[in-house]
């Protein structure tokens, strides 16, 4: 066994939260303690080196060496949040979502995996990914970084009829919601930013076209359209009132713009104002039935009647 292989071993050993010992290391590959002092320091120098978040040290009372974390590590507890949102999310194939799940576990140590692993067992086998079966990590991947150039691309799209069309595109920002990946780009043969599945990418390449280039001003602002958009139809931004008699915490989640400007404490409702993309909301408002009442803005109302009345003929 080389040295580097030998170093590589006990970095590993060290990694997965064992103590080393220097004699108990000597004997198990048959070097001198000498050798395995060089090894430690070669270890120590190398995380010097790469400024890794993890300090080598002596403990006296175990009589070995521990690789301690210089930040707070990530803990188990967290681990078991991103995983039970991951797989609630749906958003990934079964193969992807199994590699993501083994990845965050290897974050932590062996038994805090053991002790996770029999908590998302049977969600882990039950997991059913969302029906297009594309494969998506690499993708958004490749998207995330062309974003951080503002890179003006092309992409073969494959539209809701199965329509395939090209458009060349200055992707700005990836958004989840609903179970898909959307990537918000600037198309400046429709000067606007619109929405396109990620998984309905085909095809993404550069381009040596023109870029299109955008202000800083002029950029998109992903964290303000998540306050706004809804099931990602962006539509007409509207403030729009509405008497509300369901859970009240739960029409506040929908609309992070929302707030409670009036009570009617004796018929249980309550009046909520919110700034929103009517597209979405009107989705959101219509799946709460008699819970809710829309009283602004008036054209709103006037077509939620209209689409209440197309929905009741079909009955």
């Amino acid at each position: 066994m080389n040295a580097a292989y030998r170093q590589l071993t006990i970095f590993q050993l060290l990694l997965t939260g064992h103590t080393v010992a220097k004699a108990q290391l000597a004997e198990k590959f048959g070097v001198s303690s000498r050798m395995i002092q060089r090894d430690l320091g070669q270890i120590r120098q190398f995380i010097a080196d790469q400024q890794l978040f993890y300090q080598l040290r002596y403990h006296r009372q175990s009589g070995g060496y521990q690789l301690e974390a210089t930040q707070a590590p990530i803990s188990k507890q967290a681990i078991l949040l991103l995983i039970k949102i991951a797989l609630a999310s749906r958003s990934l194939t079964k193969a992807e979502m199994s590699r993501t799940i083994d990845g965050l576990l290897q974050l932590i140590s062996p038994a805090d995996q053991a002790e996770i692993r029999p908590i998302i067992k049977n969600e882990r086998f039950y997991y059913q990914p969302v029906h297009h079966g594309q494969p998506l990590l690499k993708t958004v991947w490749e998207l995330s970084r062309f974003i951080n150039q503002q890179q003006t691309i092309v992409i073969t799209y494959q539209r809701q009829h199965r329509e395939i069309v090209t458009r060349t595109i200055l992707p700005e920002a990836i958004i989840f919601s609903e179970y898909y990946f959307y990537v918000v780009a600037y198309n400046a043969k429709y000067h606007s930013n619109l929405f396109y599945r990620v998984d309905r990418i085909r095809q993404l390449h550069t381009t040596n076209q023109t870029p299109i280039t955008r202000t800083r001003a002029e950029r998109f602002e992903d964290g303000e359209i998540r306050r706004l958009v809804h099931y990602m139809q962006p539509g007409k931004k509207i403030t729009l009132r509405f008497k509300f008699w369901g859970i009240v915490e739960a029409a506040l989640d929908r609309f992070p713009t929302a707030t409670v400007i009036d009570r009617y404490p004796d018929e249980g409702a309550v009046l909520i104002e919110a700034t929103a993309f009517d597209r979405g909301a009107q989705m959101w408002l219509l799946s709460q039935g008699a819970q809710v009442q829309v009283l602004a803005p008036t054209e709103f109302v006037t077509h939620l009647r209209t689409e209440l009345q197309r929905m009741l003929a079909r009955y």
